[in-house]
C-alpha cells in the first residue's frame, strides 16, 4: 500500500513540475512580449494560469498577430513562432526550408523552385510555373533576407494577408523585444521587395 502511495505522489510531483515549467516559459515570453509594447504600438493577450500569450500590434501602418504552436515530429517537439500580417501581397508564393518541407511531403519538389542561402539551407518556392517567384528569389534583397532566415519554416504570401513561421527550441531568447523587432523589420523589408 505504501508503495502505491509513494507512486501516485511521484506521479502528481511530476506533473505539478510540468505544469510549473510550462507557466515558467510562457511567463517569460509573456514579459517579452510586454518589452515588445513598449517598442512597437500593440497589447499581449494572456487568456489563461498556463497558456500562451499573443500579441497584437502594428508595425509601418499594417497590422500583425504573433502566436505560438508546438508539434511533436519524429519524437522531437518544436515551437513555432507565428507572425501573420493582414496586408496582401501582388501575387500568391510559399517559401519554404526544404528540410521543415520535406519531412511533411512525400515528394512534389519538382513543383518547387530552389534557393540556397550562404549558409547552405535550402529553400523552396512555389509555385514554380509563376516566373514572379523566380525572380523574387534573384533579387538580392530577398537573399539577404533569406541569409538571416535559417530557421524559417515557412512564409505565405496572398491576397488575404502574410504568415511567417519560424522553428526555435529556445523560445525565451527567440522572443526577446529586440529579436521580435528586427524579425518584424525583416518581414517588411521582404514584402517591400515585392
Amino acid at each position: 500500500m505504501i508503495y502505491v502511495l509513494g507512486f501516485i505522489l511521484i506521479v502528481v510531483l511530476l506533473w505539478l513540475f510540468l505544469i510549473w515549467l510550462r507557466k515558467t516559459t510562457w511567463d517569460a515570453v509573456h514579459r517579452n512580449l510586454l518589452d515588445l509594447e513598449d517598442i512597437v504600438e500593440g497589447r499581449v493577450v494572456r487568456r489563461g494560469f498556463a497558456s500562451r500569450p499573443v500579441f497584437h500590434g502594428t508595425l509601418h501602418k499594417h497590422s500583425f498577430t504573433i502566436n505560438f504552436s508546438t508539434e511533436k515530429h519524429e519524437g522531437k517537439r518544436s515551437t513555432y513562432v507565428d507572425i501573420s500580417y493582414e496586408q496582401a501581397a501582388p501575387f500568391s508564393f510559399t517559401i519554404a526550408s526544404k528540410n521543415w518541407l520535406e519531412s511533411r511531403m512525400d515528394d512534389g519538389s519538382a513543383q518547387f523552385v530552389e534557393y540556397t542561402n550562404t549558409d547552405g539551407m535550402v529553400f523552396m518556392a512555389r509555385p514554380a510555373i509563376d516566373k514572379r517567384v523566380a525572380d523574387l528569389l534573384e533579387k538580392k534583397d530577398v537573399q539577404n533576407l533569406l541569409n538571416n532566415w535559417n530557421d524559417l519554416a515557412y512564409f505565405f504570401a496572398g491576397e488575404t494577408g502574410i504568415m511567417y513561421e519560424f522553428i526555435t527550441e529556445a523560445v525565451v531568447k527567440s522572443t526577446e523585444a529586440e529579436a521580435l523587432k528586427n524579425r518584424l523589420e525583416e518581414i517588411h523589408r521582404f514584402l517591400g521587395a515585392l
